[in-house]
């Protein structure tokens, strides 16, 4: 038999885990001496130590070590309890690692941000336009490319004469974490014939719209001009009297450098009464 202490440096686990097992309720001593109160411990009771032990380290609480132990023999039971716990060990896996992203992605905005310049807000008229569009849901805005490749492929295809840039219009009443409903277009001369999901039409003139450009990068860039486009419809006293769409007049294929992008918000407003 071994005192705690003796105990405690064979199966490599402190007098104060032991004592803290004991009271427990999953771990107890081989016997405790009558005489000096010592607790003492066996060889035979390595083993199921060792099982506590393990299943502390996949994360098990006292309590469900507790539940585990009596069924130790039983394989079924024993498969149904290790697979629930990895599900739950993937789930915040996942979610530690959306918080890693979350991370990097703030980083990477900070750094965006520091090239990326705001223009001043103006009132302007805006003419009808030609164009072939394409819209659809998308996992999230930061998905929008997903679009832009399909359109982009029909127009190779179709070999297509468009002009550079484009435009994104987004079609929900407020902000979605999750599938919100986005509408890209190009500029045509003429319009075609549709085909499918790729419709030609005219978006009509914007008598008044309020629209501010900014240079550099779209993450940091948006959010950016957005703020300020906001603040100046405050401070000037209009309000929003259609959808927000996004113009792409410098886009990724005419500049390689995000530094060389420029980008047009536009909205169409009304004075307040």
């Amino acid at each position: 038999m071994f005192k705690i202490g003796e105990f405690s440096k064979l199966v490599r686990v402190s007098p104060r885990m032991l004592r803290h097992y004991e009271k427990c309720g999953v771990f107890h001593p081989a016997e405790i001496d009558k005489f000096t109160g010592y607790r003492l411990y066996s060889a035979g009771q390595m083993p199921l130590l060792a099982n506590i032990v393990a299943l502390r380290d996949m994360g098990f609480t006292v309590d469900e070590i507790a539940d585990i132990l009596p069924h130790l023999d039983d394989h079924v039971y024993l498969n149904r309890i290790l697979r629930a716990k990895t599900a739950k060990v993937i789930s915040a896996l996942q979610a530690e690692q959306a918080k890693l992203d979350r991370l990097v992605q703030l980083s990477d905005t900070v750094r965006k941000e520091r090239s990326i310049m705001v223009h001043e807000v103006e009132l302007c008229e805006l003419p009808a336009i030609k164009v072939l569009s394409l819209r659809g849901v998308i996992p999230s805005y930061r998905d929008e490319s997903i679009l832009w490749e399909r359109l982009g492929k029909h127009i190779a295809e179709q070999q297509i004469p468009v002009k550079s840039g484009g435009y994104s219009t987004y079609f929900d009443e407020e902000y979605k974490e999750v599938d919100p409903e986005v509408e890209i277009a190009v500029e045509v001369d003429a319009l075609g014939e549709n085909a499918d999901e790729f419709i030609y039409q005219e978006y009509p003139g914007i008598a008044l719209a309020a629209t501010v450009r900014f240079s550099g990068p779209f993450d940091g860039g948006y959010d950016a001009a957005c703020e300020k486009l906001a603040s100046w419809l405050e401070q000037n006293g209009y309000t929003f009297a259609g959808l927000l769409r996004g113009h792409v007049i410098i886009s990724p294929s005419d500049d390689e450098n995000p530094e060389g992008w420029l980008t047009e918000l536009q909205v169409p407003v009304e004075k307040l009464l």
